[in-house]
């Protein structure tokens, strides 16, 4: 007499990790770069300047920044377009009260506010890997 076979376990079982949704995983990018020495805030725009998710204190006003973050990437991807140098990847501007950084990734623009002097390599190159997670998650959530 054959041995009863155990079923396998269903792939939608309660034990499995459901997979984090694309809005958590902006969220915890921006709140990964905020807690950058010298970064004050951050958010995620779409090229049309609508707020995906931001972290920002109270006294900022989010959709102006929205905007010029919206503005600044689309100026950014066009230039670079122009000079045929491809897409661009992250950018910064300084000014005597701080520096905004700009990252471009498929969904929008990830974008920081930070103080004058802040160590701008060290949060250029954790930009660029946050950059690289958001293209990550936008893939993976788009092959889902």
């Amino acid at each position: 007499m054959a041995e009863p076979q155990i079923p396998a376990e269903p792939a939608s079982s309660q034990s499995a990790t459901p997979p984090a949704s694309r809005a958590q995983a902006f969220r915890e990018t921006v709140f990964e770069l905020i807690r950058l020495d010298g970064v004050r805030g951050g958010l995620i725009v779409t090229p049309d300047g609508l707020v995906i998710t931001s972290e920002l204190p109270p006294r900022f006003p989010v959709e102006a920044l929205a905007a010029l973050a919206a503005t600044l990437g689309r100026e950014l991807e066009l230039g670079a377009t122009r000079l045929e140098r491809g897409a661009f990847r992250t950018a910064l501007f300084s000014a005597d009260d701080g520096t905004v950084f700009v990252g471009g990734s498929p969904v929008g623009y990830l974008t920081l506010v930070a103080d004058r002097n802040v160590n701008a390599e060290a949060v250029r190159a954790a930009l660029g890997r946050a950059v690289d997670r958001l293209r990550g998650t936008w893939r993976a959530a788009g092959a889902a």
